[in-house]
């Protein structure tokens, strides 16, 4: 069975909805990523740190209770867990507050080793993290040597914006050695200034990825591959809340490559009918996370999803 590995950290979401709390839950992109996968039954694991505090111990039996391994989840002692403020409006997008993890002591995450059959998602701050940074790209190289599928997706947020100068040397190593680059029209105006799929793309190829997804929430997905560049429609929803849509997006990316059984070694050529049947798949997930308050799939969309 194929392994996936969402490297990345894991918060603790609460939901604000016109200014009044209305849920929380364990959350973080990988965090939504993974427990999506799981409950698919994939074979997934997060690679990460947390605070080994009262948040963190109901994060890491919630990644256990939904099929997700935390064998390479590093627990800090003596250290308080990330929280994440999530404020969502009527009219506009939602705004975020990201409280970070507080540790007494070195940061330290422990990287598998990965194999051909594999793929690794990786992004949010940790692909940025000075601390993490030599062991996260030695990871990642040998990984691309096995000939594994690397996925990144930046998740750049405005409070990421202090350290844009100082990440972007970063983030363009990270655009070099991934073999799918994914990320919304948010993350690419904060990070290169872009306001365009086509002027984002030719950006992402400059540094050799060459398979790009591009999303702009109800304006559709783009994708651009070696061969073709396809725009895909989504539905006409009116949404709960968007907070985990472009990580349940990455759920269904990953879950259809792996049900298409694509391999590193098929991206240069894969037709535009494989493509889009793996887009839908992405899309599909992240429409239905949209329809309620929860991050991840639940086990209505499970029981009567069909690719």
């Amino acid at each position: 069975m194929r392994k996936i590995y969402c490297i990345g950290e894991t918060v603790y979401d609460i939901i604000f909805r016109n200014g009044k709390a209305v849920e929380s839950c364990p959350g973080g992109p990988i965090l939504n990523t993974s427990v999506s996968l799981g409950r698919m039954g994939e074979k997934v694991y997060v690679v990460g740190d947390q605070a080994n505090d009262a948040i963190g111990n109901i994060i890491a039996d919630f990644l256990s209770d939904n099929n997700v391994s935390t064998k390479y989840l590093t627990l800090y002692n003596d250290a308080k867990s990330r929280v994440a403020l999530a404020f969502l409006y009527d009219t506009r997008e939602p705004a975020y507050s990201f409280y970070k993890i507080r540790v007494n002591g070195d940061i330290k995450i422990t990287f598998p080793e990965v194999k051909h059959d594999d793929i690794i998602l990786f992004g949010s701050f940790t692909s940025i993290k000075a601390e993490v940074r030599d062991d996260l790209m030695a990871c990642l190289r040998q990984a691309k040597e096995a000939g594994a599928i690397i996925i990144y997706d930046p998740n750049f947020r405005p409070s990421h914006l202090k350290d844009r100068e100082r990440a972007l040397p970063l983030i363009k190593e990270n655009l070099e050695i991934a073999d799918i680059v994914k990320g919304s029209n948010e993350d690419f105006q904060l990070i290169f200034d872009s306001n365009s799929a086509l002027d984002t793309n030719e950006i992402v190829k400059g540094y050799g990825c060459h398979n790009f997804i591009y999303t702009a929430n109800k304006y559709g997905v783009n994708l651009f591959t070696p061969d073709f560049h396809k725009v895909f429609d989504v539905p006409r929803i009116t949404p709960v809340s968007t907070v985990g849509a472009g990580d349940s997006f990455n759920a269904g990316l990953i879950y259809g490559l792996i049900k298409q059984n694509v391999y590193a070694s098929d991206l240069e050529n894969m037709s535009l009918e494989v493509w889009r049947k793996v887009i839908y798949c992405a899309i599909s997930f992240a429409t239905h996370v949209c329809c309620s308050y929860d991050n991840f799939i639940n086990d209505e969309f499970i029981s009567s999803f069909d690719m």
